[in-house]
């Protein structure tokens, strides 16, 4: 196998990095990687833990960035620096609240690099763990939903997006492409709209090894999920290619809502005319749906090692098009300055 380079970005996140880094350095590879750790100008001692880490891991790279930048997304700069540093063709990257599921992953994602000639990117599955409440499960679940529908569309068409938590990248392909330049100002997104532009059918592999998965730390904060999709809004702005996927995940968020709305009006109007036979099968009908949907999504929930999600699961369907509807309206009413980068 290729040699990799793993490339990780972190901010004030010491303690994390202490539980989570351990298991990237000891991975089972039978090639040589290294792993390269940004730090984004921490002040919890991230920088000094990661130092001494480094002192017994030869394979542990730390690059302290700038204290300062103009008008340049700090993800993105430091995802910069990191690439120029790293020694190897292949990159993967991830974040530092993020630890493999087991000691392959690293082998799992770059053997599918390698089983398709001319691939360039390959993306990976990972999910949530560790949130409680609704916060959490909201979390799993549409996290979960977001890969069940665009993984499927990386694997025909190429990748949508990626948020970076488990993707494989060609280093000779971000410098063609000229690595972040376009649309250098945006705080978020980084990765996503990199996908978005240079992922094909043909130079892209989806990984669906269940050893290959991240397993990321649910955010704490209750505020993230929402700030997070109402920047993914201006994230999608600056999208390609979108005309398939967004039908494809629409259709998916909108037929929950017309085959209850439906089925609901033909089995009030059925009460209304004493048909009793055409309201049973009404609601029959809405079940049989509902089932079929529930149990296709958690069959998929069980294949990443989720727990799957029985009496919640109906609410949480019909949820998707509110929530999205609710990010989009925020987003509208936004200055859009918010989403950029501005001197510090």
């Amino acid at each position: 196998m290729p040699p990799v380079s793993i490339i990780i970005t972190a901010h004030e996140q010491c303690d994390v990095l202490r539980r989570h880094l351990p298991a990237i350095l000891e991975q089972d590879y039978p090639s040589e990687y290294e792993v390269i750790v940004v730090d984004m100008n921490s002040s919890d001692g991230t920088l000094s833990m990661l130092e001494a880490m480094q002192m017994r891991n030869p394979h542990l790279h730390v690059i302290k960035m700038p204290d300062s930048s103009r008008d340049v997304s700090l993800e993105r700069l430091a995802l910069t620096l990191g690439i120029r540093s790293a020694s190897n063709e292949w990159l993967v990257l991830t974040h530092a609240d993020c630890i493999p599921a087991s000691a392959h992953w690293l082998r799992h994602m770059v053997s599918t690099c390698e089983a398709k000639p001319g691939t360039q990117i390959v993306v990976g599955q990972s999910r949530f763990v560790g949130g409680h409440g609704w916060h959490g499960l909201r979390c799993r679940f549409f996290r979960a939903r977001q890969q069940w529908i665009h993984l499927h569309h990386a694997r025909r068409y190429g990748a949508y997006r990626c948020d970076g938590t488990n993707l494989c990248y060609r280093r000779s392909l971000f410098f063609e492409h000229r690595g972040f330049a376009e649309h250098a100002n945006l705080q978020a997104g980084a990765t996503d709209i990199m996908v978005n532009h240079h992922s094909t059918a043909l130079n892209t592999a989806v990984c669906m090894h269940p050893q290959a998965i991240i397993l990321q730390d649910t955010p704490r904060n209750p505020h993230w999920w929402s700030r997070e999709r109402v920047f993914f809004m201006e994230t999608r702005h600056h999208f390609r290619r979108t005309l398939r996927y967004r039908f494809t995940y629409f259709l998916c968020a909108s037929l929950v809502w017309l085959c209850t709305l439906l089925l609901t009006a033909v089995f009030v109007a059925s009460l209304v005319l004493h048909n009793y036979v055409a309201a049973g099968l009404s609601l029959g009908a809405w079940w049989v749906y509902m089932v079929y949907i529930c149990f296709s999504f958690n069959r998929y929930l069980k294949s990443i090692g989720e727990p799957t999600i029985i009496l919640a699961l109906p609410l949480l369907l019909h949820l998707v098009l509110c929530w999205d509807t609710a990010a989009w309206l925020r987003w509208l009413f936004t200055d859009k300055n918010v989403f950029k980068k501005r001197f510090i």
